[in-house]
């Protein structure tokens, strides 16, 4: 029994080394099979040295906050960071996003890792709300723990640079929050659907924004809201050979806000760069983690 099943563990082992091998960056499969490493450092991460409390903005047991403090011998950066995770609108939660907080509290941002309505049972209008609430409670809640006025930087990794763009861009919704747009310091945007005409007719995408002739779809991408000068500082990175959101959209978007938007808008594409790539600027030094720790720098 034993031997079958080290037999079977062996083998296992040996195609999954060999898919790696020969499948080339570029497509799902490529990123599924580095899942099981990256899942690694998130679980694995080390221990967190920064206070934690949880921040509830509705009835929905999805509808909450995790804010982060850095240490008390930290000096406070003048700005917090809203940190969405990813998973495809889908999965993920923000506890599985700590060993980020990790990164960015140790530089004395106070972070906050927002949960928010999911697909299959919610679409792009109940997380539209969503956004709103979160911005709105995170502001209150802030104040009230005498943490100072305070500018805010936004931004995510995949779904979560979607969600991210959607709250700082929707200018209409900002105005009905009473949220003037200079409150955001920042923008980052890594590996992130930001144009979602571009993209492939998934499951997933279609579960989020619905059909593509429909007037939701159209508001779930943060292209739409490129039709209106803006000014704010954004960061968009993203792997060319990106096997889960497609390059061309990023591209196309990354030029777009350029011509609208006063602020710098910086583009860092990755020639060699796949989804994870991106994704694991938190534990991998190299070029992501040193172009978005140079952005928060002057922020």
């Amino acid at each position: 029994m034993l031997s079958t099943l080290s037999f079977a563990l062996f083998s296992f082992a040996l195609l999954y080394g060999f898919l790696r091998l020969v499948l080339p960056k570029g497509n799902l499969f490529h990123e599924l099979l580095r899942l099981p490493p990256f899942w690694f450092h998130i679980v694995f991460s080390p221990r967190r040295d920064f206070r934690e409390e949880r921040i509830t903005y509705g009835a929905h047991p999805r509808q909450y906050m995790l804010l982060c403090v850095p240490r008390k011998d930290i000096p406070l950066k003048p700005a917090v960071i809203f940190y969405f995770h990813g998973g495809g609108w889908q999965f993920g939660a923000p506890e599985q996003f700590r060993a980020h907080a990790q990164q960015l509290t140790r530089l004395g941002f106070i972070v906050l890792l927002p949960s928010y309505r999911r697909a299959l049972h919610y679409n792009y209008r109940f997380m539209r709300e969503d956004l709103t609430d979160i911005l709105l409670k995170a502001r209150e809640g802030i104040a009230q723990r005498g943490l100072g006025e305070k500018k805010a930087i936004i931004g995510g990794m995949s779904a979560g640079g979607n969600m991210a763009a959607l709250a700082a861009l929707n200018q209409e919704e900002l105005n009905k929050a009473g949220i003037a747009p200079d409150w955001f310091r920042g923008l980052f945007l890594l590996g992130a659907p930001l144009h979602l005409e571009k993209m492939e007719d998934t499951f997933m995408l279609r579960n989020f924004a619905g059909p593509r002739d429909q007037p939701m779809f159209r508001q779930a991408s943060p292209y739409c809201y490129l039709d209106k000068p803006l000014n704010i500082p954004t960061l968009i990175i993203h792997g060319a050979k990106d096997g889960m959101v497609e390059f061309e959209g990023v591209r196309e978007f990354a030029g777009r806000m350029k011509a609208v938007n006063a602020a710098e808008t910086r583009f860092v594409p990755l020639p060699e760069g796949s989804h994870l790539d991106v994704a694991s600027w938190f534990f991998r030094e190299g070029e992501v983690r040193a172009a978005f720790m140079k952005w928060l720098n002057v922020r």
